[in-house]
């Protein structure tokens, strides 16, 4: 017997099964009390986790755990949830009526915490096992870092985070990640929506930003880059990339990157409410400009090869963007050659950039999951099939 034997799959079978059968048959059925501390959270219901991991466990071996045959904690059942990727819940220190973004003020950049349950007691970070809290409806309220996967990297004012799933109980990656688990959803909604994340920093001996002992909340960053690529142990991970908002950041760009001026992004005030705990910040964009860039804009007259649209700006002169197929820098680290560059208006490069507009092995524009055309090519510039590939994988 062991709670390794279940996967996502299995647990998502016992939940159909507990909504069918309602809780209270649910768990007579399994021989099961009602859960008073630990619960899991998906998709707005809540479910007693020890009676749902039982059930699971038949799911997956053909022989359901009882009550007395595992312990129901936070380093047992709450350790698997959480590793597949589910919401794994304390009930007498995360009141749902807790949620919240931005900055909570009993608790300033460089407030300490002993261990997990304080920074769970304080909201800084409601969970006590999962390493993001959110949803992907919402976006993601904060996360913990402390390099418990191999491809963490952690760089101070910039980190490189691993979203989570596909582990086995010895924490071993063992299978893909996806968009689809319930905190890398919640990051790429961040990634989206743009609105900023608590980062609580724990122990990393890789990592020199990490304190030696103990948790430490870091400040709000905001997530610059989302995508699925090829981790170190050989299977599909969500990597994010995420950057510290401060009005002064140390930032090196590279040769052609142009920072714009810095604008002040003001948060939507809650009705009723006079934005608790919130403050304006500076946002920075970066804008490459590159002689391959500028070449792929002028042959193609400024047109967008994904909409046909021209944008004039008077006088014949005409506007667009130099979009990187494989982004250049950030997770990516993509090539400044012409088959890796588009040129495209601004909304398709938003789009683009984004993942709501992919580009097939065929040239079939597909923008919100539905065939839009075909991508505009000249003989001087054909597009890399391996660089579109690249893109449909980052964001699929």
């Amino acid at each position: 017997m062991s709670l390794a034997d279940v996967d996502r799959e299995h647990v998502l079978k016992a939940i159909d099964e507990f909504d069918v059968l309602g809780r209270e048959a649910f768990l007579s059925k399994y021989g099961f009390k009602e859960a008073r501390q630990y619960v899991v959270h998906y998709e707005g219901r809540e479910y007693d986790s020890k009676a749902l991991i039982g059930a699971a466990h038949g799911v997956a071996t053909g022989r359901a755990l009882a009550a007395k045959d595992f312990s129901g904690g936070v380093r047992t059942v709450g350790a698997r949830l959480t590793d597949l990727g589910f919401d794994f819940r304390d009930l007498e220190l995360m009141p749902d009526a807790a949620d919240g973004f931005g900055e909570l003020s009993d608790y300033p950049e460089g407030t300490t915490f002993k261990n997990r349950a304080e920074v769970s007691a304080s909201k800084v970070h409601r969970a006590l096992q999962a390493g993001i809290v959110g949803t992907g409806k919402s976006g993601a309220e904060s996360i913990v870092s402390s390099g418990g996967y191999e491809d963490d990297d952690d760089r101070g004012d910039e980190l490189i985070y691993t979203g989570h799933g596909g582990r086995d109980g010895r924490g071993r990656q063992i299978e893909n990640q996806s968009f689809a688990a319930p905190g890398n959803a919640a990051l790429r909604t961040s990634w989206l929506t743009g609105d900023p994340v608590r980062v609580v920093r724990g122990p990393d001996p890789k990592s020199p930003h990490a304190p030696d002992q103990g948790y430490r909340y870091d400040g709000l960053f905001r997530v610059e880059d989302a995508a699925i690529v090829p981790g170190q142990g050989g299977f599909q991970i969500c990597r994010f990339q995420m950057v510290k908002v401060s009005r002064a950041a140390d930032v090196t760009f590279g040769v052609g990157d142009y920072l714009l001026p810095a604008a002040p992004q003001h948060p939507t005030v809650p009705v009723g409410n006079a934005a608790p705990g919130r403050k304006p910040v500076t946002a920075q964009r970066i804008v490459r400009s590159t002689k391959v860039v500028e070449y792929v804009k002028k042959i193609h007259d400024h047109t967008c090869q994904i909409c046909s649209t021209r944008l004039s700006l008077g006088s014949g002169e005409g506007y667009s963007e130099g979009a990187h197929i494989q982004a250049l820098g950030g997770l990516h680290r993509g090539p400044d050659v012409l088959p890796n560059v588009l040129c495209l208006c601004a909304n398709c490069h938003v789009q683009f950039d984004r993942g709501a507009i992919v580009i097939g092995a065929d040239r079939t524009v597909v923008r919100d999951g539905k065939p839009a055309g075909s991508l505009n090519e000249l003989d001087v510039h054909k597009v890399g099939d391996e660089f579109l590939e690249y893109h449909r994988k980052a964001h699929s």
